[in-house]
């Protein structure tokens, strides 16, 4: 009985677990990783999307941003905490907008999915068409049709 209990001593480690801190920061950072998860989205669908046209891969993206393929894995995955400037780098290679902060309002924008509309979602729960605003109370929801 001595035996197995030193046995398990031996392979626990001396160090306490940071589980509680972990779950502790990730509720904390719900918004985040919801907001990174949408770029990163964003972004895997840009390369795939641009690939057959320009021969764009993540390593491409890599190459072209100054960036270890291995950084733009973690982006593509939602585990890198981007700042602005890697955003706008991200932007000018692929030729997109991830991110717009209109002039003369106090929101940030992220562009849906179906761009050719023009819509856009912002935190105030709203999207942009054109020179429309349609109230759609929710950040998940799309313009669909063509009404709008």
């Amino acid at each position: 009985m001595t035996k197995s209990l030193d046995n398990i001593k031996q392979m626990a480690s001396q160090e306490p677990s940071n589980w509680i801190d972990d779950a502790k920061r990730r509720q904390t950072n719900k918004t985040w990783a919801k907001r990174s998860f949408q770029i990163a989205v964003r972004i895997l669908r840009e390369i795939r999307k641009q690939k057959p046209q320009n021969g764009m891969t993540q390593k491409r993206l890599a190459v072209e941003m100054g960036v270890s393929p291995q950084y733009i894995n973690k982006v593509i995955k939602g585990e890198e905490n981007l700042t602005l400037e890697t955003i706008a780098k991200i932007e000018d290679v692929l030729g997109v907008t991830l991110i717009e902060i209109l002039k003369g309002e106090n929101s940030i924008n992220v562009p849906v999915e179906n761009q050719s509309s023009g819509g856009y979602i912002n935190r105030n729960r709203s999207v942009h068409i054109a020179e429309k605003t349609i109230d759609i109370g929710s950040t998940y929801a799309k313009p669909t049709g063509t009404n709008g």
